[in-house]
């Protein structure tokens, strides 16, 4: 009978275990039924066996796959850059989203360092706007503002490394 039929394990890939559900017996038993001689019985058997072998050793496929993109800016006012800015970005639009916006608006920002340099990355393909805003006080009035409509795309432009110009 089927109950004295001893399971098996198959060890694959060192760190995965697959584990085949039919004992050995079982796989010969539904093997025995079958109408096609025995060699075919046990070329088929085995084929399988090693196809379910080839799809345990595929390695987990990503969550997402990361994008080669990448938006830097400096921000710059008169000739002096503008450290610790932040930009706000607001991806795939081709209208101007406009200053008076909340942060909750955007899709999402950076800050610009002491260098007055900043980055983002990963970036989605498409048009989209940089709002920057920042503070010079070397100029009156202290608080500037900028905007930019940048264009991404990883077959003509993947990184985009530019100036974005601040005003009062």
């Amino acid at each position: 009978m089927m109950t004295n039929r001893l399971p098996f394990l198959l060890h694959i890939c060192n760190e995965s275990v697959f584990s085949i559900k039919y004992s050995m017996g079982t796989l010969a038993w539904y093997a025995e039924r079958i109408k096609l001689p025995q060699a075919l019985k046990k070329t088929s058997l085995l084929l399988a066996i090693a196809f379910l072998a080839q799809m345990a050793c595929r390695p987990a496929l990503p969550d997402e796959i990361p994008l080669p993109t990448k938006i830097c800016v400096r921000t710059q006012h008169h000739s002096w850059p503008i450290p610790q800015a932040t930009v706000y970005v607001k991806y795939n639009t081709d209208s101007f989203p406009g200053y008076d916006k909340p942060p909750s608006y955007f899709d999402a920002s950076f800050k610009t360092g002491a260098n007055a340099h900043g980055c983002i990355e990963p970036v989605p393909e498409g048009r989209h706007w940089l709002i920057a805003y920042g503070y010079d006080s070397l100029y009156f009035p202290h608080d500037v503002f900028g905007s930019m409509r940048v264009e991404i795309s990883l077959t003509h432009k993947p990184v985009l490394d530019t100036v974005l110009y601040v005003a009062e």
